[in-house]
């Protein structure tokens, strides 16, 4: 999360679909505005820039986004709040937007209903639409500590999500957690120690105290303290002072959309048995009223404290305009298509600034062409497209193979990305578009027509190898050879993969040839991520940290993905500090080394292999009931299969279970290599039966080489 809790304002691709037309309540006029204005400040971009080319810098006031579970929680912030308008997503859920009635600071106000999952999908949409600065979860809770009465406060410094864990002979915990962050608990407490927020509305005649401290999260309603979920909490979240069941998944998504986030919770019972009494004698609505009041009087803070400051305005993305003035209007960037899949590609990124420094000289020399990244498996091409994307907004696709990968795809995903930022008019792909390059063509064409004199716009297209093939002849995705003045592709590649036929202006941008820098960047990175607390912590007893960088060094090879997985190992438990003495040398090394483990394990090692076989096989993240079908085990079963390769897989929510997939492909690929193949002694022609050609038909995937 972001520490200062205003300054998230004008991130690039966060943005979700405008809102449908919806009436206001209040006022029955038809406004298509997602928030009221701020003075200065162009809402349909999500960034501030000047109002006038004669103005220099924009005022700024939060903007906050206020998440409740409950009629009674929202009913009780909805009280503070003047100037209401409802709005619908996109996807059809309501949300209203008004002002805190004593300070100018916008507010946006969505239930979100019980339980984490909900939550966080919810709290997901609404701020890839809306862009707050700070998000807000507002309620009620359950206490676990004695000390803490009936309507008192707590704010959370930290969210558990206590149900993670291994059910073992006894239960492994592994909770997830999410501390407050800094800024923002700071100013709470500042909040509670000077402000006197507890005023009209407020009985003072059963003072509210707050409390500074750990919640729980999870998926249950506690009312018993002598049921087995609370001596488990006192056994593994023992500091955590209330549960609830949505802290867990509105911090997440705040987490991966890099937004401060707090909790403020209400005390309304004690999680004891007396849950029904305590909500008939109305403690629920008094501590619903008690939260409410303490955030409305944060977020007044908030924008107190931000009167006055000032903010340099930001050109849009792609342009040559400066602040104070420019050719042309700004243009929406628009919404950023795999936004989760980027956060993760980014996270920890350091470095490669002659990269950066290679795409703007580029651009400042030719007027189009082809910007090419090239290098080996791992050394962080993605990562740096990504990075790109998320500084600059433009335009993307991202290949995931067998599941963005085809033409068809690409070509849906860009008239959705230009159609949006440039108003193209070209109606989307039809059957048959994608047959050859026609289409995109056209659609470039528009798009560049549309654009001012001075524009620039980099269309991001990563990993073309890892594309469908086009036909002989042709471009990977039928990508034109020379394009329109103002238009740019920013292409990678493996090295001598993918080959194109340029006609027009081109560089590549090897990341293979620059030792000096790369070797600085992965020093960078591996202290940022031993500074981290996980690792930190399972390192707490090595004495020669230094040593440990430096060999670090040398044996990844300079690949950010070797470093990777040596600290998912590491963090998951999978490897001690000890090892680190015996690590392979080399990405392709550390691959053999864990399939020469599984070998190892005798009985276990075919079938555990044929479950990592069906899943490389598949080439689409799948849930354990899918694999569990093809080979005729349990879903529990699978999953302990699918633990032996835990560090290679990435685990996503999808409608409701987990699917598995590869963090990278080139684990997938290192899997289907004929060597590999033979050293593991799988059938793959036997695989590709058990996975069975009619299921792969019915769910649309391709079993790939």
């Amino acid at each position: 999360m972001v520490d200062n809790p205003t300054a998230c304002l004008g991130r690039i691709g966060d943005g979700g679909l405008p809102p449908r037309r919806i009436t206001t309540r209040r006022s029955g006029v038809a406004d298509d505005r997602a928030w009221l204005p701020l003075p200065g400040r162009d809402v349909t971009r999500g960034r501030t820039h000047p109002t006038s080319q004669t103005s220099a810098v924009v005022q700024r006031h939060p903007r906050a986004l206020v998440l409740c579970a409950l009629p009674v929680e929202y009913q009780a912030v909805r009280a503070h709040l003047t100037d209401l308008q409802q709005h619908e997503h996109p996807t059809g859920m309501r949300y209203e937007v008004g002002r805190l009635t004593d300070a100018d600071c916008e507010v946006g106000l969505v239930q979100v209903g019980r339980g984490n999952v909900r939550a966080g999908v919810i709290t997901e949409r609404i701020i890839g639409l809306v862009r707050p600065d700070l998000v807000l979860c507002v309620g009620v809770a359950g206490a676990l500590h004695d000390d803490l009465r009936l309507g008192d406060i707590v704010v959370a410094t930290r969210v558990d999500a206590y149900q993670g864990g291994t059910a073992a002979e006894d239960f492994l915990a592994r909770p997830q957690t999410w501390p407050a962050p800094y800024r923002l608990e700071e100013l709470a407490r500042s909040v509670d120690l000077h402000d006197g927020w507890r005023g009209a509305g407020q009985d003072t005649s059963a003072e509210s105290r707050v409390h500074f401290r750990p919640i729980a999260a999870g998926e249950v309603v506690l009312d018993s303290r002598t049921s087995a979920l609370f001596a488990q909490l006192r056994l593994h979240n023992n500091d955590a002072a209330a549960i609830d069941m949505e802290d867990a998944g509105i911090a997440q998504a705040a987490h991966l959309n890099d937004v401060a986030a707090l909790v403020v919770r209400g005390i309304s019972d004690r999680a004891d048995g007396n849950k029904s009494e305590a909500d008939r004698a109305g403690w629920q609505r008094h501590a619903a009223d008690s939260a409410a009041a303490f955030a409305a009087a944060l977020l007044a803070r908030a924008a107190t404290e931000s009167d006055g400051q000032a903010t340099a305005p930001r050109s849009a993305p792609g342009s040559t305009e400066t602040p104070g003035g420019g050719s042309g209007q700004p243009r929406p960037p628009g919404s950023t298509p795999q936004l989760a899949y980027l956060r993760q590609k980014t996270a920890g990124f350091v470095g490669r600034e002659s990269a950066f420094a290679e795409f703007r000289s580029f651009l400042d020399r030719h007027p189009s062409g082809h910007l090419i990244v090239e290098g080996l498996p791992g050394v962080g091409k993605t990562s740096l497209l990504a990075e790109e994307v998320l500084r600059n907004g433009w335009p993307a696709h991202f290949n995931i193979a067998a599941h963005l990968d085809s033409t068809s795809t690409f070509l849906h995903s860009l008239h959705a990305q230009l159609s949006e930022r440039y108003r193209v008019r070209l109606p989307a792909p039809a059957d048959g578009d994608d047959a050859d390059g026609r289409y995109l063509s056209t659609l470039l064409e528009e798009t560049a027509a549309r654009l001012d004199p001075d524009d620039k716009l980099v269309i991001v297209v990563d990993a073309l190898d890892e594309a469908a093939p086009g036909r002989p002849g042709t471009n990977t995705l039928f990508l034109p050879t020379v394009l329109p003045a103002g238009l740019y592709l920013l292409l990678s590649r493996r090295l001598r993969t993918a080959p194109l036929q340029i006609d027009g202006a081109s560089t590549v941008v090897d990341l293979m040839n620059r030792s000096d820098e790369s070797r600085g960047d992965v020093e960078k990175f591996i202290r940022n991520s031993l500074s981290r607390p996980e690792l930190a912590a399972r390192l707490a007893q090595v004495h020669d940290r230094e040593q440990v960088v430096f060999s670090l060094i040398e044996r990844s090879e300079l690949n950010f993905m070797y470093l990777v997985y040596v600290f998912r190992d590491l963090e998951d438990g999978r490897m001690g500090p000890e090892d680190l003495r015996a690590l392979p040398t080399g990405l392709n090394q550390y691959y053999e080394r864990h399939l020469d483990r599984m070998l190892a394990k005798g009985g276990d090692a075919v079938l555990s292999l044929h479950t990592v076989y069906a899943l490389a096989a598949i080439r689409e993240p799948v849930p354990a009931s899918l694999l569990a079908g093809v080979l005729r085990v349990t879903e529990l079963e699978v999953v302990r299969l699918l633990a032996d390769w835990a560090q290679f897989l990435e685990l996503t929510p999808h409608r409701g279970a987990v699917t598995y997939g590869f963090y990278h492909q080139g684990f997938c690929d290192f899997l289907l290599q004929h060597d590999t193949v033979r050293a593991a002694g799988v059938d793959l022609g036997e695989v590709r039966s058990m996975v069975g050609h009619r299921l792969i038909a019915s769910l649309g995937l391709d079993l790939g080489g």
